[in-house]
Order: structure tokens, then sequence, then C-alpha cells
């Protein structure tokens, strides 16, 4: 376990070196400006993704609302695919890694196969670390929504199996899961497959956010309730988690980071390191919400 001490501020994920525990969560970074931005921005490293095979344009219309202590969203995934990425990865690898940072990179499949598939495609082009995003709740396709990979623990060790030898660690980022045997039988199952760290958690899947006059301020209606609410359940799994992985797997938390003290609280309770993507998208993209939120956790 790689919890920093509350007097230092390098970490290590999977046995990847971080100068301080402070990551931007998936979902944030898709293209090479994306990740330019990043690297010059104060984040320890650079996540990625989440790529998919094939392209996706995301779900259409209104898919992001924020209101006051909770965010509720539905992107769907968008991004170029695995073949534009095949090409693409190098070159956002290199641009991290020219500025010093680590490129982690989140894939997510419809099939076991295809994990392993996005996750050798990773690994092969230069990413460091391997996220298998089996938790993301808003993917929907012909009116209907896909499955969550992450409450199915042979699935959840399928994916992994099938990533292995991609030529980076692995980890694999999960649903919140609310009973805690299924909690142990998905973690116990990730660790008999191999994982190297576990990201915790994505956002709570089916939240519904309203507009004045009553409609779903999302289009497609539910989507993944992510923000400040999100932050007791965040280390509610982490804590759980830490106590029944083995030491040799770290875990990222999420949900909820937004100031010091929620990276405190976080570190505390046993993640390695701390993932936001809402406050960002709530500053407009504004990397430089991770130097304020770096400033107040030292501070």
């Amino acid at each position: 376990m790689n919890t920093p001490a509350p007097d230092a501020t390098t970490t290590s994920v999977a046995g990847v070196a971080l100068e301080h525990p402070v990551l931007n969560a998936a979902g944030t970074a898709k293209s090479l400006d994306d990740v330019a931005r990043l690297a010059r921005s104060p984040v320890a490293a650079v996540t990625v993704g989440s790529i998919t095979k094939e392209p996706r344009d995301g779900n259409a219309g209104e898919v992001y609302a924020s209101r006051p202590g909770y965010a509720v969203n539905a992107l769907g995934m968008p991004n170029r695919g695995a073949t534009f990425y095949r090409d693409a990865l190098p070159e956002l690898a290199g641009a991290a890694h020219a500025a010093g940072k680590p490129l982690f990179v989140s894939v997510a499949g419809f099939s076991t196969d295809e994990y392993g598939e996005l996750a050798h495609l990773a690994g092969g082009a230069g990413a460091d670390l391997v996220e298998l995003n089996l938790g993301c709740p808003n993917v929907w396709d012909d009116g209907q929504q896909k499955r969550i990979m992450s409450f199915d623990p042979e699935l959840v060790s399928g994916a992994l199996r099938a990533a292995a030898g991609a030529g980076a660690p692995v980890g694999v980022k999960l649903s919140p899961l609310s009973d805690p045997v299924l909690l142990g039988e998905v973690a116990a199952a990730a660790v008999e497959a191999g994982v190297a760290y576990i990201v915790s958690c994505n956002t709570f899947p089916n939240g519904l956010a309203l507009r004045p006059d009553g409609r779903p301020a999302v289009d497609v209606g539910y989507g993944g309730v992510s923000g400040a609410a999100m932050k007791p359940v965040a280390l509610g799994q982490v804590a759980q988690l830490r106590g029944l992985l083995p030491d040799d797997v770290d875990v990222v938390g999420c949900g909820g980071v937004r100031t010091g003290d929620d990276v405190r609280d976080l570190l505390a309770v046993g993640a390695a390191a701390v993932g936001l993507a809402t406050a960002f998208w709530d500053a407009g993209e504004d990397p430089g919400i991770f130097g304020d939120l770096l400033a107040d956790w030292l501070g």
C-alpha cells in the first residue's frame, strides 16, 4: 500500500511514481490538445479516455447537469475509437512524458475480449498504466442502457484476464457497490485475476436531475451522480476496499474531490491517489483547478 504520509507529497500507483496524489479522472482528456493542457498543469499524471473499440459520438442533447452539491452526467464515452488511438497514443504519451508525467489510459469494452484488445493497444502504445473502465453507467445504444460490468465478479475477472500481458500494469474502475458481500466478491475476483490497482468509485448509476418544468435535465433521462454528494460513498468504498485488498494492490479514490480536506480524507482511509472530474468540469475545464486543490491540500 502506498498511502502518502501526512508530511509527504510523493506516492505511487501500481509501481508508477507520482510527485503528489492528485490526478485528473477519466473522461476529462481525449485529444492531444487536452493532454498538452493537462501536462502543463500540476496534475501528477495525465489520464486519457475512456477509449472504446468503435468511435462514439456520445449521447445526444444535454448530457451534463450541475446542481449545488451534485452533478448528473450521461456523456456516453465520446471518443474517436481504437483505430485513431492506435496511431495517436504514442504522441499523447510523448507529450505527457516530455512534461515529466506518466500517461494513464482508460479503456471501455462491451465484452471481455474487447477489454483485452484495448488494454493491449494502450499498453503497446506507451501507456504507463491501463484502467479498465468497468463502471460507466451512461452508455446507451438503440435506446437501451448497456450493462454495468463491475457488478458481475465473473466479468471483472474475465476482463482482467483478457488484459493480462498488456505491457503496463492494469487496474479496474468500479461502480459503487453498496452490497458489502458483492464488493468483497468483486475485489476477490479482481485480485485473483491479477489486478494492479482499483479506482473507486465511478458515478452512482441512474440518478435523475430535473429542469424547472419537471423534465429530466439530461436528455437520455438518467445519468451518473457525481460531485460533492459522492464523497461519503467514495470514502466508504475506498475504506472497505483497502481492508479487502492485499497491500500491493493500490486504491485510487474518486468521488466528491473539491477541496484539500477531501484529498486528506481519501488518503486517510487508504487511497494512494485521488482523481477528480466534476470539479474540473464545473470550473469550465480550467486546469488551474488542480493547482488550487494542491495548494489547499498542502496549505
